[in-house]
């Protein structure tokens, strides 16, 4: 086991593969998504760091969609966030739940779906 963090970091709890099996996603409690390699080295990519959600304080999930073009992850204000991987700009914020939307995940086979769930009891799907 290799530790790979430093003073400066928070707390890591979600994690997603890319598809492509090279990069995995964190979902840093800083409100940060951060990129490392998934090989052995496990050097973080800086150019890929996706901000602009509210993931302090939350444990929310995150995803990658099946073609690894886009980052999605749920949010503490009730928002579904996605972004575009090749340039960790994001590309759509979505009002999913009235409360913290704590997980999501892309449907595997139809691309164009995702759920959501929320701490206010509800499991939607997005398309």
């Amino acid at each position: 086991m290799k530790y790979i963090a430093d003073p400066g970091m928070c707390s890591m709890p979600k994690v997603a593969l890319h598809p492509n099996k090279k990069w995995m996603i964190l979902q840093s409690l800083d409100n940060r998504i951060m990129t490392f390699g998934a090989d052995t080295r496990y050097k973080q990519n800086t150019k890929k760091t996706f901000k602009g959600h509210l993931g302090a304080g939350y444990a929310c999930g995150l995803d990658m969609s099946p073609d690894g073009s886009y980052v999605v992850s749920g949010d503490g204000d009730g928002y579904l966030v996605i972004w575009d991987w090749k340039t960790a700009k994001r590309f759509a914020k979505i009002k999913a739940h009235d409360q913290v939307t704590i997980d999501c995940k892309w449907h595997p086979y139809s691309t164009s779906k995702v759920v959501t769930a929320s701490w206010d009891g509800l499991i939607k799907l997005w398309d």
